[in-house]
């Protein structure tokens, strides 16, 4: 979409110098991207009569911005002469922060005024979010547990594997998130794997979602997991199967976990029991997204950041699009950043979303795939329909509902050493007729 771009003039008089002066701006609803610049006469070429050229400083107007209900949100003084606000970045002396809508303010500070006036010339472009497919990791480690890297070092082999988002959970400990600085092409979240001996549990999007992680019950662990949310984290119950450390502490309504990590590092059989579980809970009638992660503690075969990546579609980038996208399953899952893309679609319903009435036909499109490549679509009652379309970049096919309570799709590959493995999974579309 098209950025918003507004340009005029406010001029500063002589008498307004030593005051801030507040110039008002609307803040449309869907704003992804706040860039303000600003010019003026600053300087003025001064000929002395003596064969001297002087370049003396007439004007001096500073610059800061208030959000709604005049909250300050940064200052630069007058050094800068254009800033940039994103939820996930800002230029230094800015918070980042969502763009919410409302009027706000730019702050012109009349420092310096000469007795003509000073016109300045202000540009604010809003440019508006528009949603896109982003590639991330869930599940992450660093030295603030048991990994090997730095907060900084993560971010940058991230950036490396060009991922569009990074979360940091590192188990029972919260002291790497204040570390956790994004980029313009690299949304860093905080997160926390609370880790127990009967089982691990991530919390997404706070900084310092519980006051501690010590449970020594069952009570007490699903407390716990209550308060995350309660602190408006994202709780998602990791590696569910593993037989190193298996989730024993029940999926009942009482377990308030949002997601469910399905895959997690290189696939492996007990991934495949994960994924056998959430289609036992997908066949029940609960509505459970699925998300994947590396658990990437140090990079080893078969076993680095974004394997598997997680795909997002989202808003924006910004951190609250991110776990907005989480949240509503609109996610599909692939071994490597390269993975097959998943589009689905019935009517108006994408993955993760609940098509009501009676549905027809399902939409998808995968690709790129490999030459033995099978593309499966799976509802309650197991495989509905297979195909092996060979090597091509984009396949398209639609496939008829069947009173389906579900669908979703699985894009099954074979290794070159004649292992079966995964390539992608998508989540579902729910139907309720």
């Amino acid at each position: 979409m098209q950025p918003i771009i507004n340009t005029f003039t406010q001029r500063v008089d002589y008498v307004e110098m030593g005051q801030y002066l507040r110039v008002p701006f609307e803040m449309p609803t869907g704003a992804d991207t706040l860039r303000i610049s600003y010019t003026y006469e600053r300087h003025r070429l001064m000929d002395q009569g003596d064969g001297r050229v002087t370049r003396d400083e007439v004007n001096i107007i500073d610059l800061a911005l208030e959000g709604p209900g005049h909250i300050l949100v940064g200052a630069s003084g007058s050094d800068r002469t254009d800033i940039t606000l994103h939820e996930s970045h800002a230029t230094p002396g800015y918070q980042p922060q969502p763009l919410k809508p409302g009027i706000w303010h730019i702050i012109l500070g009349a420092y310096r005024v000469e007795e003509t006036g000073c016109p300045v010339e202000v540009r604010v472009e809003i440019t508006p979010k528009e949603g896109l497919l982003l590639v991330g990791d869930c599940h992450t480690h660093t030295v603030h547990s048991d990994g090997w890297y730095t907060v900084e070092e993560a971010i940058a082999r991230a950036r490396g594997d060009r991922l569009d988002f990074l979360f940091l959970t590192d188990h029972n400990s919260m002291t790497s998130n204040p570390y956790a600085r994004s980029t313009p092409d690299l949304t860093v979240i905080p997160g926390v794997e609370i880790t127990y001996y009967g089982g691990h549990y991530n919390l997404f999007g706070a900084s310092r979602p519980v006051k501690t992680y010590v449970a020594n019950t069952r009570e007490e662990v699903l407390a716990i997991m209550k308060e995350g949310r309660a602190n408006k984290a994202l709780c998602s119950i990791n590696h569910p199967t593993d037989p190193g450390c298996p989730w024993t502490f029940g999926y009942g309504d009482d377990v308030p976990a949002d997601l469910i990590e399905i895959w997690n590092g290189p696939f492996t059989p007990w991934n495949q029991q994960a994924i056998d579980l959430w289609q036992e809970h997908l066949c029940a009638g609960r509505v459970w997204p699925a998300i994947g992660g590396s658990d990437v503690h140090h990079s080893e075969l078969f076993r680095t950041y974004g394997t598997p990546t997680t795909f997002l579609y989202a808003q924006s980038r910004g951190a609250t699009d991110i776990l907005e996208a989480m949240r509503q399953g609109h996610a599909y899952i692939g071994m490597h950043p390269e993975a097959p893309g998943i589009h689905l679609d019935l009517g108006e319903a994408r993955m993760g979303d609940v098509y009501h009435g009676e549905a027809s036909n399902l939409r998808l499109s995968v690709g790129p795939l490999s030459a033995r490549d099978e593309v499966v679509v799976i509802n309650q009652e197991g495989v509905l329909w297979r195909d092996t379309p060979g090597a091509c970049h984009r396949f398209e096919a639609e496939v008829a509902a069947r009173n389906s309570r579900f669908m979703r799709v699985e894009i099954r590959r074979v290794l070159p050493n004649g292992m079966p493995t995964l390539a992608s999974i998508s989540n579902p579309i729910y139907i309720k007729s």
